[in-house]
């Protein structure tokens, strides 16, 4: 009898494209015999360089839709998730069953969004209008777009309290950044004791010559 499939769905973070700057397209890419799946949570002009950030509850609808498309095509598949940053968060918004496991990259672990737009708001170009809609300068050069609706969103979501409620579901491994520049340091003490927990020398992409060690470990979990 063949091997069952194997499909993995990736969840990309905040404000980027699909292939979130390279991590989640270069982990895919050591993937051969798998079937990746990545897609754009958000709106992108013609010239690529403003994206416009879609509600979350959007984001968890154009989630749940790929894990179901991928399951009804593929019902004896195996299927696994890879989320990054705020990925992590939809993530654990849609609370999909069915998956074999689901591995976390530098997950986002509070909804202080004060201090996600205090990163943003000294640099040139950035607008931060919490009544309408903000505009956050990349260090990529391109422009994020983040309505008020989003603000209130993730701020009223509580990422601790949605991963718990995952690892009831699915094996839940963790991989944070030893130096993460982005994310403020959490307690992790309230997770989850089903939840496995990987610390690894990095920053928050996992970028350089940290991401190897990063993709060996990622296979080691999943294949």
């Amino acid at each position: 009898m063949p091997p069952k499939k194997h499909i993995i769905i990736f969840s990309h973070g905040f404000g980027v494209r699909k292939d979130d700057r390279g991590l989640l397209s270069e982990i895919a890419e050591n993937f051969a015999n798998t079937e990746t799946m990545l897609f754009d949570y958000n709106g992108v002009d013609e010239t690529g360089k403003v994206l416009t950030v879609r509600l979350l509850s959007e984001q968890a609808k154009m989630l749940n839709e790929v894990i179901e498309k991928a399951r009804l095509e593929n019902p004896d598949a195996t299927i696994d998730i890879i989320g990054h940053s705020q990925g992590c968060l939809v993530v654990g918004l849609v609370k999909p069953s069915g998956i074999r496991k689901t591995v976390f990259l530098a997950p986002s672990l509070d909804n202080d969004i004060e201090y996600t737009i205090n990163i943003f708001k000294e640099r040139p170009g950035t607008e931060i209008n919490l009544s309408g809609v903000s505009r956050l300068t990349r260090r990529d050069g391109t422009t994020t777009l983040v309505s008020t609706e989003f603000w209130k969103e993730r701020e009223e979501a509580n990422p601790i309290s949605l991963y718990n409620t995952l690892a009831q579901q699915t094996g839940l491994i963790i991989i944070n950044a030893k130096q993460d520049e982005i994310l403020k340091e959490i307690n992790t003490g309230d997770l989850n004791k089903n939840i496995k927990i990987i610390k690894l020398d990095s920053n928050h992409q996992f970028s350089g010559t940290e991401r190897r060690p990063l993709i060996e470990k990622i296979k080691e979990i999943l294949l």
